[in-house]
This record gives structure tokens, C-alpha cells and sequence, in this order.
């Protein structure tokens, strides 16, 4: 991490409040827009598409990139977009996804499994209905079976929602706190960056998963400098889960991609997938660093060389 690197025009607090500040006005007028459409509207998904491309705009986006502008007079530089991905890159951590297949589908059965002692119960109930309206609202969303459903689908969930997710997230949050002074630590940035990721889906029943998602994501960002590697990788898991959802609803497939390692005849498949998943990340790390060394014609360090 080189804290050096930015210019700030306000202090860390400042810096984060403005950025609270935006997303929280954004979260009001995506609602506004979102009961105003109830209201008018008698389709439920069209409804639902609406309220979800405000949110990645209004609350997410231009929060985002607000708080750069005026906090520093390098946004791009400091959001990481103004850097490539790579085609090697992409391909490699789209592999790895795949590979981690199984072993996620372990994680999310576990996750889901979790419950709590008698004296939490009334936690575990308000856990239990948020995850259950959350699922519901994203049925709604995935709503329809023809090919213009899965053409919004992909465009909404998975690019909009990718790319918005990551420039406040990633590119945002876990920039914002990575550069709070010289003295923070990289992983603690990435980590409690992805806390607060998987903690504001409000989907308990799917917290580790997307916790583990979100970290991942952000070892992508310090690792290759680029926004746009974790974007693309955002994107593609959503598109995966859309779809094959798609797919389902229109009886093309009757198979569940989310039973592989989720079942117990599957299980040496998710304890390979999570070895082979370990190697590759390892892999991932070195050649997207080697890269990075290779695009800067130096032998220069990580922490030099890939530093946010």
C-alpha cells in the first residue's frame, strides 16, 4: 500500500462521511422511486428491474465516484478504473470461480445449515424472514422466460449490479479505508470491506459465501490494480446464477449446478475443489503480479508494484 501515492483535498473522516452521506441520500431516492413505481406500476418486475438500476445508480455509482471528485483530484486513479484488466487476467480468475464451484456450493449448505440457541430464536426468525423477502424480491427480478428477460436479467443483475457493487465497494470503501494513514494494513482493508459487503445484503443464510466473495474480489484489486478484473469476476458469478436460473424456469435443464459438493456423494468433490481452488488463487496471485512487474518493465516488489 503506497498511501503516498493520492493527493487528498479532505481528511479520512471527511472523506468517509461524504461518502456515508451520498449513499444513505441515494438509498432514500432509489426508495422514493422505488414506492413511487409500486404505485403506478402493476407488474412486480418490471417494478423490481426499476428500483434495482436506481439503486446500483443513485446509491451505489455516483456515491462512489462523488466521493472521489472531491476528495482527491485523481477519481480514476483512485477508484482504479483508469487501469486494463487483462485478457489473461479475466480468463484465469474466471477459471478459478469455476474450479471453486463445489467447494462454494459447501460453504452456502453449511451457511444455510446454522442455527442458533433457543435464547436467539427471536433473532434467528428475523434472520430467517429477511432472507426470505430477499429471495423472494430476487425471484421477482429474475421474473419471466423469454430471451429479453435474460437479456435485462444479465444486464441488470449481473453487469449493472457488478459494476456498481465493486466502484462503491472495492473501488470506494475498501480504497477509502486502505488510505485512512499510512499504518493500516491491506488485509484488514480487504476483509472488513467484505464484511460489510456480505452484512448489507441482509442475507444471513448466505453471509460467509459472499464474504469470502468479497475478499476475493478485493485481493483481485490490490493484486492487479484494475477495478475491471473484479468487476468482470462480480459480473460473471452473477451471470451464472442468472442464467441457469433462466435456464430452469424455461425446463431446458432440470439439473441444480448448486448440489455439486452441496451433496453427501459429492463430498470428495467439494474437498478437491477446495485444494485445487487454494493452488490456483496461489497461481492467480503470481502470474497477475508477474504481469504487473513484466507491463511495468522492472523487477519491482508486490507491495511496489501492485500497491492501491
Amino acid at each position: 500500500m503506497n498511501y503516498d501515492k493520492y493527493t487528498f483535498r479532505i481528511a479520512f473522516g471527511q472523506r468517509l462521511t461524504s461518502l456515508i452521506l451520498f449513499v444513505f441520500i441515494g438509498l432514500i431516492v432509489a426508495g422514493f422511486i422505488s414506492i413511487l413505481m409500486g404505485k403506478i406500476s402493476d407488474n412486480p418486475t418490471a417494478t423490481m428491474r426499476i428500483t434495482a438500476t436506481m439503486q446500483d445508480l443513485i446509491a451505489f455509482t455516483l456515491p462512489a465516484i462523488a466521493m472521489a471528485v472531491i476528495s482527491t483530484k485523481q477519481p480514476a486513479t483512485f477508484l482504479s478504473v483508469d487501469k486494463k484488466a487483462g485478457v489473461w487476467p479475466v480468463l484465469l480468475t474466471i477459471g478459478v470461480m469455476l474450479i471453486s464451484v463445489p467447494a462454494m456450493n459447501y460453504i452456502i449448505t453449511w451457511n444455510e445449515s446454522i442455527t442458533f440457541p433457543e435464547s436467539f430464536a427471536s433473532l434467528e426468525q428475523w434472520m430467517k424472514t429477511t432472507e426470505k423477502a430477499a429471495l423472494q424480491n430476487i425471484e421477482i427480478l429474475l421474473g419471466g422466460t423469454s430471451v429479453a428477460d435474460l437479456i435485462m436479467s444479465i444486464l441488470i443483475v449481473g453487469i449493472m449490479t457488478g459494476f456498481a457493487e465493486e466502484i462503491l465497494f472495492r473501488g470506494a470503501l475498501l480504497k477509502l479505508i486502505a488510505t485512512a494513514n499510512k499504518k493500516v494494513n491491506i488485509h484488514f482493508a480487504i476483509w472488513i470491506t467484505a464484511f460489510i459487503f456480505s452484512a448489507i445484503h441482509m442475507q444471513f443464510y448466505g453471509f460467509f459465501p459472499r464474504l469470502l466473495l468479497g475478499a476475493f474480489f478485493g485481493y483481485l484489486l490490490w493484486w492487479s490494480g484494475s477495478l475491471w478484473l473484479p468487476i468482470i469476476a462480480h459480473a460473471f458469478n452473477n451471470n451464472i446464477t442468472v442464467t441457469f436460473t433462466w435456464l430452469t424456469k424455461r425446463g431446458v435443464i432440470d439439473f441444480d449446478p448448486n448440489t455439486l459438493g452441496a451433496t453427501d456423494n459429492t463430498t470428495i468433490m467439494a474437498a478437491t475443489s477446495f485444494i485445487v481452488t487454494a493452488i490456483a488463487i496461489v497461481a492467480l496471485r503470481k502470474f497477475i503480479v508477474r504481469s504487473n512487474q513484466i507491463s511495468c518493465g522492472g523487477t519491482q516488489t508486490h507491495d511496489q508494484d501492485t500497491s492501491l
